[in-house]
């Protein structure tokens, strides 16, 4: 039986192996040291493949080696190899995570090598023989700021020239999906240039994080709190990863916009349950409805992530009841989560939970209305300037800075959903605004999750002449 094979892409923007997750910025390192891991073996390479001399052809064979040891890399390791920003979307634990994820398709074994100047794709065949490809990029320093290996299915990918051609490999995804791209008019509109289902409500992970952004402006706005001001790391609102706040020991503190920053640049759980403890679920409710949600009903309550993971993976197996119970059957069930440390891991986290009802839900629509409310703000104002800063760190993938000078971005990505959103603002001061949503019932079927976000920068291309 061949082994499912799944794509594991790392950049300073974007990691595919998360577990509820979309892109991350300014929250401090607090990564645990892993065990120094054992070399039992250099990777194996063909006679005939010499990988260059060069940093990128060092940093490649760095990587391979790695894919041969029994554990690591390490905390300094990683800080030896990657660039800093690297390291700031994708900690050092989380790089111990995916290097152990590809080790059980080994061994790896280097067939070919194709360099230029700074960028290298190695192909590679894992322990069944199946072909892969490993991209890797470094700087001009030589330390890695991308890396992508994914199964090589034949050939380098097409982009997607027509909006006809972008909706054809989005919809031969076998899942649920929704496309809008938008025109955002003078008055905030959001006018479609070409959609699919896009006023279908499905699944958003981690982009519901737009709607506790929205609630903690709110909060400022009205004088409650302000960005400077100090929360603290409990087991209380310690989640599971993506991000880094996870990590940190009690009573560590960080200001409201580090917070926020790590919540949207690296989609940090715990610093999103932080800002809900702060501003409160009826705070999120609100800024819901207020930013154009046309249907704020079907997230309430509104989970918290702490919330998500216990009742779609915890231990007392609760998705079932949630999906049979009404809103006030599922209040009382949110409120039975218990504090303290968190009774679910990573490991539990196997299998959709989003058709049980676990999850954050909206239309595309919805999420341009978002967008839209979050940027369509008086420039002029610090604490519109603030939400730009946090929303435009991190662009999620690729896009011209010259055409595109700002680009808002916030994705998500759950077993079985993936979603990306972004609000562009064109040089010539034209506004528009793209987002995708893919909702599937076999986790697998979103497992070579690049094309996806590929697809978005191919969107970008063509809104760049619209």
């Amino acid at each position: 039986m061949r082994r499912t094979r799944h794509a594991v892409r790392l950049t300073s923007a974007f990691v595919t192996l998360s577990v509820l997750a979309a892109c991350s910025t300014a929250a401090p390192d607090p990564e645990p040291t892993p065990p120094e891991p054992t070399q039992t073996a250099t990777a194996t390479v063909d006679p005939s493949v010499e990988m260059p001399d060069s940093p990128v052809g060092d940093q490649a064979q760095w990587v391979l080696d790695q894919l041969a040891a029994d554990a690591g890399p390490t905390s300094a390791e990683t800080a030896a190899h990657f660039s800093a920003s690297f390291l700031v979307e994708v900690p050092a634990a989380r790089l111990t995570v995916v290097f152990d994820e590809l080790r059980t398709s080994g061994p790896w074994t280097a067939v070919d090598v194709d360099a230029v100047a700074d960028d290298a794709v190695v192909r590679l065949h894992d322990g069944s023989g199946e072909p892969w490809r490993m991209s890797v990029s470094v700087d001009p320093a030589g330390a890695i700021t991308a890396l992508l290996v994914k199964p090589d299915l034949g050939g380098d990918r097409t982009p997607a020239t027509t909006w006809a051609e972008v909706h054809e490999q989005l919809t031969a995804l076998d899942a649920g999906v929704s496309l809008l791209a938008a025109r955002v008019t003078p008055d905030g509109q959001c006018e479609p240039i070409t959609a699919i289902d896009a006023d279908e409500s499905r699944p958003m992970a981690s982009i519901f994080k737009l709607y506790v952004l929205g609630a903690l402006a709110d909060t400022v706005d009205q004088g409650w709190a302000r960005w400077s001001d100090l929360l603290t790391v409990t087991d209380d609102v310690r989640s599971l990863p993506s991000g880094q706040l996870q990590d940190q020991p009690n009573g560590t503190q960080v200001s409201v916009s580090q917070t926020a920053a790590g919540m949207i640049a690296v989609s940090d759980n715990t610093a999103a349950d932080m800002i809900m403890a702060l501003v409160g679920e009826q705070a999120v409710q609100a800024a819901m409805a207020e930013m154009g949600h046309s249907d704020p009903g079907s997230n309430d309550p509104f989970l918290t992530t702490r919330q998500f993971f216990t009742i779609g993976w915890g231990p007392d197996n609760l998705s079932d009841d949630w999906r049979r119970a009404g809103a006030d059957e599922r209040r009382a069930m949110v409120e039975a989560v218990p504090a303290g440390p968190l009774a679910v891991t990573g490991g539990d986290v196997d299998g959709p939970a989003w058709p049980a009802g676990v999850d954050w839900f909206g239309t595309a629509e919805d999420i341009c209305a978002a967008q839209v409310a979050l940027n369509d703000r008086p420039l002029d104002d610090p604490d519109t300037q603030m939400l730009r800063t946090i929303l435009g760190h991190n662009r999620g993938i690729t896009i011209d800075e010259a055409t595109w000078p700002y680009v808002s971005f916030k994705g998500g990505s759950a077993p079985g959903v993936l979603s990306g959103s972004w609000f562009g603002e064109r040089a010539d001061g034209e506004r528009f605004f793209f987002a995708m949503q893919a909702a599937a019932k076999d986790e697998q079927a979103l497992a070579a999750r690049s094309d996806f976000f590929d697809l978005a920068e191919d969107a970008f291309a063509l809104l760049a002449g619209e």
